[in-house]
Formats: structure tokens, sequence, C-alpha cells
């Protein structure tokens, strides 16, 4: 990781990694609401998964989707992180949400 990436210092350059973040934590959104929506039997059954988004021939945006913790009563933990374009100290979103095993949805 190049410097800049870690201490932007051109207003410029910190308003086009600002931007980034929103889009990233945009599809992250889109991406975990519709993740949602599958029912609890195949988000539990599902392994560590990973979507690519092509935004142009040379830009990328990369989503690991993960149920990573079950608790006592059943429901399951999910995450949902981004990753692809450079932002600002590289913090990335990650969207998260807990699916109980009767198909409803908190966060």
């Amino acid at each position: 990781m190049k410097l800049i990436e870690l201490f932007p210092f051109r207003k410029h350059h910190r308003q086009k990694l600002r931007e980034n973040y929103q889009i990233l934590w945009q599809e992250a959104e889109k991406i975990g609401r519709e993740y949602e929506k599958r029912s609890y039997q195949e988000i539990l059954s599902s392994e560590a998964k990973t979507v690519i988004i092509n935004l142009s021939d040379d830009q990328k945006i990369t989503f690991s989707m993960d149920a990573y913790h079950i608790k006592k009563n059943g429901t399951v933990a999910v995450s949902i992180d981004a990753d692809g374009l450079p932002t600002i100290l590289g913090i990335k979103p990650s969207y998260h949400f807990y699916k109980k095993s009767d198909g409803s949805v908190y966060y």
C-alpha cells in the first residue's frame, strides 16, 4: 500500500477515497439486502462465499460473505465485507445482520 493511500494529503484525493468508500458501502448494502432474503437453512449451510462485481474494465469490487457465528438459540450472524477500491486509511465497509431460525432478520 502506498503512503498516500494511508495518509491522503490532497483534497481531491481524499474526496475520491470518500467516494470509493461510499460506492463500496452502497454495493455491500445492496448485496446484504439480497442475501437477507435467503432462507435460514441456505445461509446456515453455505460456506464462505466471494462475489465479484466489475465496475469497469479495470475496477472490481470483491465481497466476502460469511455466516460466522451461531448463537445458542440458533441465530446466525452474517458478515459481508467489501474490498477492491482504495479508501481513507484502508478502512472498508462491512454489512452485518442476524438471521433467526424463523427466517426473520435483525441488525
